[in-house]
């Protein structure tokens, strides 16, 4: 006889959308919590007082402290960087060879760097450090 006139109501169900947000949530903090620096690898380079801004078009090598030679973001043997580095100054005489090396970098490191580019004729040399406050 008579119908019910209550209708069935609808209803939203929140959980999956709280699981979502909850995911969103973990991976931005996963994600910027990753420090990067502009090689791409972490370097602490040593600190002096006397430290002078330098040109970014200059041929730039890093030494990570396991000793290992990177340019441009590439882990390169020291003969392709040498080489690397004599094209680069056949076009430009007023190139400067510019070395990141890591604060715990063996010494000698350095050295095969300096001598392989000496090699090719750059004797135009740089070391990078930070500046440190007085």
């Amino acid at each position: 006889m008579f119908k019910p006139t209550h209708k069935k109501k609808t209803s939203i169900n929140i959980i999956p959308m709280i699981d979502v947000i909850f995911f969103l949530l973990v991976f931005f903090m996963l994600f910027t919590s990753f420090r990067t620096n502009p090689y791409g690898m972490e370097m602490q380079l040593p600190k002096a007082v006397t430290v002078t801004e330098q040109k970014q078009e200059n041929f730039v090598v890093n030494i990570t402290k396991e000793g290992e030679f990177f340019y441009q973001e590439e882990n390169l043997p020291i003969a392709k960087i040498s080489e690397l580095a004599k094209e680069k100054y056949q076009n430009n005489n007023n190139l400067v060879v510019i070395i990141n090396a890591d604060s715990a970098t063996k010494y000698s490191d350095v050295v095969t760097v300096m001598d392989s580019v000496r090699q090719v004729g750059i004797y135009n040399l740089a070391l990078a450090a930070e500046k440190k406050e007085n």
